[in-house]
């Protein structure tokens, strides 16, 4: 259990008053409240965005856009020597069952947050820093290192991992392939990485904040792809083509498409399911261990139903 008077010492919070677990959060993120205010504390595993949170925050805030201020420790770093980060705490709820009503919100509020992260480089150490996440958003890793991992012996369930799934991840791959020339040529920002209900915080049906910022440098499209898979893919027992549009619909406003990111969209859309399939069997590959059988089947279904709605996915729409 972490020691939370060390960590409000790090940070210069005063003194702990109580501590919670915070609804919503994993096992390790808490509610901390001391004497000079209420905060969340929570595991700081990826330095690389803790420490260039204190930017994204300052240029989201400024324009409007509102994100918890974090804390920096007593000596000016956003993870302290314990290994963890502070931030203030939002009030609101996290919906793990959104509402047609806040998926729009939610979408709306992405391509806004984007649109403003445009104004903020990207910082050398995303191109620098190598882990697991960002290797797997690749679509170099992808291609290379997706076959192999679907053949390892005894890390893929069975019956779930069934025959025709398999191939049906080698469809996808080929169409990743063939859509290089349209997805390599995007241009890159910094964007967030994992959007999904988890990490949006709602009052009602509007958006307080989006959470747990992950760095990534990509293509906007690969941020839209990421909401769109929490929000309509991942866990669903078919795509609702219509749902998918109104969410396209609610992000158009805030940018125009491009004629190459109306072409790429759903290359960009199979590689996010791609990524998130590839993402528990990379882990399990370099710790030497099994994968999750249920995220596997679900994350592989996840790739199924976007191959199978390819021909029906909607157009990203132009603004008026």
């Amino acid at each position: 259990m972490p020691d939370y008077h060390l960590i409000a010492a790090e940070f210069a919070l005063g003194r702990v008053r109580t501590v919670t677990p915070l609804s919503g959060g994993g096992s390790d993120v808490a509610k901390l409240t001391t004497t000079s205010g209420v905060w969340v504390v929570k595991p700081g595993r990826d330095r690389t965005s803790a420490e260039l949170y204190p930017r994204v925050a300052s240029v989201l805030n400024a324009a409007g856009l509102r994100q918890a201020v974090p804390c920096l420790t007593v000596t000016g770093s956003a993870v302290s020597a314990s290994g963890y980060t502070v931030q203030e705490f939002l009030p609101g709820q996290v919906c793990l069952r959104p509402t047609a009503a806040q998926i729009v919100a939610t979408m709306r509020h992405v391509a806004e947050y984007h649109e403003t992260l445009k104004a903020l480089p990207s910082p050398a150490e995303l191109s620098i820093v190598d882990s697991i996440w960002r290797r797997v958003a690749s679509a170099g890793f992808l291609l290379r290192e997706v076959p192999g991992l679907l053949v390892q012996p005894g890390r893929l369930p069975e019956p779930a991992w069934r025959t025709d799934a398999r191939q049906m991840v080698g469809v996808a791959l080929g169409l990743v392939h063939d859509s290089l020339p349209l997805t390599d040529p995007l241009p890159r920002q910094l964007v967030h990485g994992d959007i999904g209900p988890d990490n949006v915080l709602m009052d009602g049906d509007d958006v307080v904040a989006i959470l747990d910022f992950t760095a990534h440098e990509q293509p906007y499209l690969f941020a839209l792809s990421t909401a769109v898979y929490w929000y309509h893919i991942y866990g669903r027992d078919h795509l609702d083509v219509a749902a998918i549009s109104a969410s396209l619909a609610a992000a158009a406003p805030s940018r125009s498409w491009t004629d190459l990111e109306a072409d790429a969209w759903p290359a960009m859309l199979i590689r996010e399911a791609l990524r998130r399939l590839a993402t528990p069997l990379a882990v399990a590959e370099e710790a030497g261990t099994s994968p999750d059988p249920v995220t596997t089947a679900a994350r592989c279904k996840a790739v199924e139903s976007v191959i199978q709605a390819w021909p029906n996915l909607p157009d990203l729409p132009y603004p008026p």
